[in-house]
């Protein structure tokens, strides 16, 4: 018994749909990937690039403070220099000014506020 030449053609045409579409899909899942993986590249320069931002703005903060603490120090000399110490140790005018300005930078810094880098006058 044979199959008449319709079954074979029929046969045919309902293979080479299933190979066209199963092609046709892989290519689909092949733009899909690319798709993502494009979208995951853009997110990741995005993030690095914050993060860099950040890191930036950590550093501005850092040397700041630490031309500040300098800065700090070498004034708390100079009002120590030449200051004869009372009995009753108090401290002057000018070191309390400074080292209120100093607990205010930090606590400043702290909560990510822009911080002054230099002190007010006593």
């Amino acid at each position: 018994m044979t199959l008449p030449l319709s079954a074979y053609i029929g046969a045919g045409a309902l293979l080479t749909g299933l190979l066209g579409g199963w092609t046709v899909r892989d290519w689909k899942a092949d733009s899909d990937e690319a798709k993502a993986e494009q979208k995951a590249f853009t997110q990741y320069a995005a993030m690095t690039e914050a993060l860099a931002d950040q890191s930036l703005a950590l550093e501005y903060t850092v040397q700041s403070l630490r031309a500040a603490e300098r800065s700090d120090r070498e004034t708390i000399r100079e009002i120590y220099r030449n200051v004869q110490v009372p009995a009753d140790c108090a401290v002057p005018d000018a070191a309390v000014s400074l080292l209120d300005n100093a607990i205010d930078r930090a606590n400043a810094a702290a909560t990510g506020k822009p911080v002054s880098a230099l002190p007010d006058a006593p």
